[in-house]
């Protein structure tokens, strides 16, 4: 008899919110009643020594989470186990910004965890890792952040999306700091790093939400998290970080993060004007299309009235906003020449909303003489068929 395997001596406790906030690299065992802690243990057993006989996993921190009245149906709820009846055990991954769930039958999908837990890393251009705000990546972080920094020239790393608005609204915001940062060659650098492209690199904080700021001084300090995620906050952290520059930095700041309102504000106006310019371009299409297939056609059709349903405005909205987000992302102005950069962007669209508007009414009033003539003609016939 060889016995009952050995008992890994696996710390698994349950998942919280704390947990899941500082924590990477997580594996939460799906459990549906407390009693499974005890009726499940052999299976997860099981799981724990195929995955920690990998070295490339011995990374993962393991966790339960039992389901309580209210939650949503665990992953691969209801799966039947063909060989002993009983239902695989449901578990999900975290990493970085991903997840992944997994109904674990009899046999552990070792290389698929493994593949899940291995790091994403963007590959980046020499550009956009010499912009003024550089940006780092999985794989660059130990030698561009961690090891390139010290006490006295510490790094701040803006972990951030592309599809996060604050992040997008504080860009060019950023860059001016870092700008202004040289100029007055305050020993503070600035660097990004994008958690939608990039897993967490070793000795990076986590951050569940977006813009998080971290402070790394070397190799041998702890990074701290800096909480300040507002364009005033940001600034006074700074301030209080960096006293002996307080005074000369605190009154060039403090315009650089009022102006973030009005990026804001340029951003909205551009968006409604790129809204209205739109749907005139689908009435003049329709007016045309109207006059082309028919001399008698109906107006504009209440086609029209559904595609400006609640929904659907916002639908257009939704992807006028996230189109211009992505491709505002990309630009790595400061904050002057991109509000300059908006107001010629306002400017133009207005432009041509006005220059559409005009073509609509010359369609419409085409229309409608066509129409006239119809009518004045069909008269004309039923008067001389009458006599």
């Amino acid at each position: 008899m060889l016995g009952d395997p050995p008992e890994l001596n696996v710390n698994i406790t349950s998942i919280s919110e704390d947990v899941f906030d500082k924590m990477d690299n997580l594996f939460v065992f799906f459990l549906d009643a407390e009693q499974d802690l005890h009726n499940r243990r052999d299976d997860m057993q099981r799981i724990l020594r195929a995955l920690m006989a990998e070295k490339s996993l011995h990374c993962l921190r393991f966790h339960y989470n039992i389901s309580k009245d209210g939650d949503p149906a665990p992953p691969g709820a209801g799966e039947a186990d063909a060989v002993e009846g009983r239902s695989p055990l449901r578990c999900v991954m975290y990493k970085g910004q991903r997840k992944s769930m997994l109904s674990i039958p009899e046999e552990v999908p070792v290389q698929q965890v493994i593949e899940f837990f291995t790091p994403r890393s963007e590959e980046l251009t020499a550009e956009t890792k010499n912009m003024a705000v550089g940006r780092v990546t999985n794989h660059s972080f130990e030698e561009d952040v961690v090891a390139a920094s010290d006490p006295a020239r510490p790094i701040l790393v803006q972990m951030y999306e592309d599809t996060c608005f604050l992040c997008f609204l504080m860009r060019p915001f950023i860059n001016s700091l870092a700008v202004l940062f040289a100029e007055h060659k305050v020993p503070l650098v600035i660097k990004r790093l994008n958690i939608e492209r990039n897993d967490f690199p070793i000795g990076c904080p986590v951050a569940r939400g977006t813009p998080t700021f971290a402070c790394f001084r070397g190799p041998d300090v702890p990074p701290s998290k800096w909480e300040e995620f507002k364009p005033r906050d940001l600034v006074e952290k700074i301030s209080k970080v960096f006293p002996h520059h307080a005074d000369a930095l605190f009154e060039p700041m403090d315009e650089l993060q009022g102006l973030v309102s009005k990026r804001f504000q340029f951003f909205t106006q551009l968006v409604m004007w790129t809204i209205e310019l739109q749907k005139l371009e689908r009435l003049v299409a329709e007016v045309q299309n109207a006059s082309d297939s028919s001399g008698m056609a109906e107006g504009p059709s209440n086609g029209s009235a559904s595609e400006s349903s609640d929904a659907q405005e916002d639908a257009t909205f939704n992807t006028v906003v996230s189109d211009m987000m992505l491709i505002d992302m990309k630009r790595v102005d400061c904050m002057a020449e991109n509000l300059k950069h908006l107001q010629n962007e306002i400017d133009d669209v207005e432009h041509d909303a006005l220059l559409m508007g005009k073509m609509l009414a010359e369609a419409i009033a085409k229309r409608e003489d066509a129409e006239r003539g119809l009518l004045r003609f069909a008269g004309a016939s039923l008067s001389a068929a009458g006599a």
